[in-house]
């Protein structure tokens, strides 16, 4: 059986938990493409998210969490039966916003990321924690009157998400295989967008609102990346009543999708199979 490790990084309010706390469902029905086999020794944090989101309420931020906390799970495609053990970390995002203000990461998390085979990383749409990069010839004075320790906690997200990335470039090692270690760009909370947004996809979205983050993806030749759009339950729990009330009458099994890139003519389509960024990043049977 071999073994895999995948990193979860992204700032503060990204999706990570809720992701992980929505992926161990998934798995666990066996209707996707990267299905259980046996139980984990321990799903307390994860079924703790899992519950929040059973009773209509995603789950809160985890940055004040103390302690270490791993999902570890064996599973195997659904066309195979070789097993493969995957750990999944789950890093807080305020530890990862820290590391690219202070330019410093612990000794442990360094080790983590030098022996994981691939790396989600998390940017959520419409996220209240995203920073926008100043209008530097209109916000001139306001940037006199700032001092440096807020203007260094007011990081632009995309200059955030540029930093996580050249930490994955420097310390991701080549897969078994030789090939490049794969990296999965989450766009979480994607059901938010418009419909026209929606059909062009989220690699045009970050090209809009993150230009630079989108030009570092493009430029970066040590991963192998994709783009994912995703979303947790299919829909808003939080601001849409209605469909809070559709959601709490069902099963949480059937809920949630990806968007991912058709590769024959580049169009985006909705897969019911939140396993697929992490299939992807294990095997790649996903391409």
């Amino acid at each position: 059986m071999s073994s895999r490790s995948i990193i979860l990084i992204g700032g503060p309010d990204s999706g990570k938990t809720n992701y992980v706390g929505r992926l161990w469902p998934a798995l666990n029905a066996k209707t996707g493409s990267l299905v259980a086999t046996k139980q984990p020794q321990d799903l307390s944090f994860v079924l703790d998210t899992t519950e929040h989101l059973s009773r209509g309420h995603f789950a809160p931020r985890s940055e004040h969490v103390d302690g270490r906390r791993d999902f570890e799970i064996v599973v195997r495609h659904a066309n195979s039966e070789d097993e493969i053990s995957i750990i999944v970390p789950d890093i807080s995002g305020e530890l990862w916003r820290t590391a690219v203000l202070e330019s410093e990461i612990s000794a442990g998390w360094m080790a983590e990321l030098k022996r994981a085979d691939g790396a989600m990383l998390f940017v959520r749409f419409g996220s209240d924690q995203n920073v926008r990069p100043l209008d530097w010839v209109t916000s001139r004075k306001l940037l006199a009157k700032l001092g440096q320790d807020e203007q260094r906690a007011a990081l632009p997200t995309q200059v955030m998400l540029c930093e996580l990335v050249r930490y994955l470039e420097l310390t991701m090692p080549k897969r078994p295989d030789g090939t490049r270690p794969r990296l999965a760009v989450i766009v979480s909370a994607w059901d938010l967008v418009d419909e026209e947004t929606s059909s062009k996809g989220p690699g045009s979205y970050l090209i809009k609102e993150y230009p630079l983050f989108a030009g570092r993806l493009q430029d970066c030749g040590a991963l192998n990346i994709k783009i994912f759009g995703l979303s947790i339950v299919g829909g808003d729990l939080k601001d849409d009543p209605e469909f809070r009330d559709q959601f709490l009458d069902s099963d949480l099994d059937g809920h949630g999708w990806v968007a991912a890139e058709v590769a024959e003519n580049g169009s985006w389509s909705r897969r019911s199979d939140i396993t697929l960024p992490v299939s992807w990043l294990v095997d790649g049977v996903s391409e």
